[in-house]
């Protein structure tokens, strides 16, 4: 069934409209100027073209350079740049807690066939962080499925008002398997994240008017090597990674820590 779509989602999709927008240029360059300027953005790190930025989504969803961000040879690493929210054990009750309150996998996920998940890491990307999504280990995807919903702002204080607000809001949730065994990742949208777009499959869309569920399962083997890119969010939001061992309760970093993709999660 459709879900009801409101002004958020409403408001994203215009957000998601004009960041694509090319001309005037001037207008473009001042926007990207303005966004660099408040949010201290340095470009060192970026490929960026010789005739620059042709879109603010374009500037937005810049790529970084390959050695910038090394892999760590651990046995899993961070597919984001970012922030920890939270990590830890899933209990029985297969609820993971963020900020104090607790969500239900079968809420999040959807999937009573895949809740035998028993660790969780939660991962923030703020409006000035690279915004690309890569695989944390190599994997084989197995499915991967489209939850619509509302568009709700994932800051801290956002989180710690509302209830569920990561299983009302627009998601993708991709479910494969790796050497460390069943792995979920879930890309969280919020307001203003005009899509978000997987980098091996361009057919799944979000924040789409009238969407509806859609669950895509594979039937040739898509093989996903350690650091590949797995996609992108036009525009800020979270990253969930569940395991089915207890590995992401043995996080390197603390929580609230910034990091890096390519890091050493354990």
């Amino acid at each position: 069934m459709p879900q009801k779509q409101n002004y958020r989602n409403f408001a994203s999709r215009i957000a998601g409209y004009i960041s694509n927008v090319k001309r005037p240029r001037f207008f473009v360059k001042f926007l990207i100027a303005l966004f660099r300027l408040f949010y201290r953005i340095k470009l060192d790190e970026y490929i960026v073209s010789e005739g620059g930025f042709v879109s603010f989504n374009d500037f937005f969803t810049r790529k970084i350079k390959t050695q910038c961000r090394p892999l760590s040879d651990a046995k899993i690493i961070f597919p984001v740049d970012g922030k920890i929210v939270d990590y830890g054990i899933i209990d029985n009750e297969k609820k993971i807690f963020v900020k104090h309150k607790f969500y239900y996998l079968e809420d999040l996920i959807s999937d009573s066939h895949h809740l035998n998940y028993k660790s969780y890491i939660i991962l923030y990307l703020s409006p000035r962080n690279y915004h690309r999504v890569h695989s944390p280990f190599k994997c084989k995807i197995k499915n991967v499925s489209y939850f619509p919903g509302t568009l709700f702002s994932v800051r801290n204080k956002t989180i710690m008002k509302r209830d569920s607000v990561f299983c009302r809001n627009e998601r993708i949730v991709i479910n494969g398997v790796s050497e460390n065994g069943n792995f979920c990742l879930v890309m969280v949208g919020a307001i203003i994240v005009g899509k978000i777009k997987l980098s091996f499959d361009d057919e799944i869309q979000t924040n789409i008017k009238k969407g509806s569920h859609v669950q895509k399962n594979y039937n040739s083997e898509i093989v996903i090597d350690k650091g590949e890119e797995l996609g992108l969010f036009e525009l800020g939001s979270t990253v969930i990674l569940l395991m089915e061992d207890d590995s992401l309760n043995k996080v390197v970093k603390s929580k609230n820590s910034e990091i890096k993709m390519g890091e050493a999660i354990i």
